[in-house]
């Protein structure tokens, strides 16, 4: 006869490997675009597990919708080191970011609710790149340019390079560098002047990989058993168990290595501690 204890036993076993299924570095891969590489105060990212909060070098991920407090700011650089410096009581979504390569999107949408932000292009051709706000869409020509999105209203101004704005009722207007407009659905009328007022360490402009070894380093799979008291209790039996498992074959030498730490990646990454 076979004991309900086998049975619960057999029933793990399946649930774990279909879970560490579904963890594939593949899965992972697509879904990790950039890292939190500056933050000031209390800033928030939505993701399917719930509420979480950004500390400066973690992973931010695809469609994930991150917020900022009052007199918060944050720094995010996307994998192809384009930078987006995001102000205060802000909601922006990270959506529809599709790689062509390690380094580079062959499409990424970013869309701004409201608050500021300042953009800096990275590797990627310039047009891959859209910001969306709630009376326009701006295509991305170069290379600087800073914005603030308000209700019916968005203002913006190009430090370098070019943007192309297209207006919710479909005016087109092209705004070259040292210009300024107010941006509503159907216009973009010329203002003397736009500064969203980062603080200067929110405006430097960084390559990603300066902020991806500080941000992946500490998640090194020579040290898999850190993670699992911690993701136990936070992603529950099962995620633990993968953690658990992993570190188990760390030790005895099964598994490879880059499996084993896109795990561990995965695992810390989408089972950050939530916000108070």
């Amino acid at each position: 006869m076979i004991r309900k204890s086998q049975w619960r036993r057999a029933a793990l076993c399946f649930l774990l490997i279909a879970c560490a299924s579904s963890l594939a570095p593949e899965a992972r891969a697509d879904e990790v675009i950039g890292v939190a590489s500056a933050v000031r105060n209390n800033v928030s990212g939505s993701l399917p597990t719930g509420e979480v909060q950004i500390n400066v070098g973690e992973n931010v991920i695809r469609n994930e919708i991150v917020k900022t407090a009052s007199e918060s700011w944050t720094k995010l650089v996307f994998s192809d080191s384009t930078n987006l410096s995001v102000g205060p009581n802000a909601i922006v979504r990270l959506s529809n970011f599709v790689s062509t390569g390690p380094s580079s999107y062959g499409k990424a949408t970013v869309d701004i609710a409201k608050g500021a932000f300042r953009f800096v292009t990275g590797h990627s051709e310039k047009r891959a790149y859209e910001i969306n706000t709630g009376v326009a869409t701006i295509g991305v020509r170069g290379t600087v340019f800073d914005g603030d999105s308000e209700t019916g209203k968005t203002k913006l101004h190009v430090a370098s390079g070019a943007v192309v704005v297209h207006t919710k009722k479909g005016k087109v207007c092209d705004i070259k560098a040292g210009q300024s407009v107010v941006i509503s659905d159907i216009a973009c009328t010329p203002i003397a002047g736009f500064d969203p007022g980062f603080p200067s360490e929110f405006t430097g402009v960084q390559e990603f990989a300066e902020v991806q070894a500080g941000a992946q380093g500490f998640f090194g799979a020579q040290t898999p058993s850190m993670f699992i008291a911690p993701t136990a209790a936070i992603g529950g039996a099962v995620a633990g168990g993968v953690a658990a498992g992993v570190s188990n074959n760390s030790s005895n030498g099964g598994g490879s290595s880059s499996q084993q730490q896109s795990l561990y990646l995965f695992l810390a990454n989408h089972n950050r501690p939530a916000s108070p």
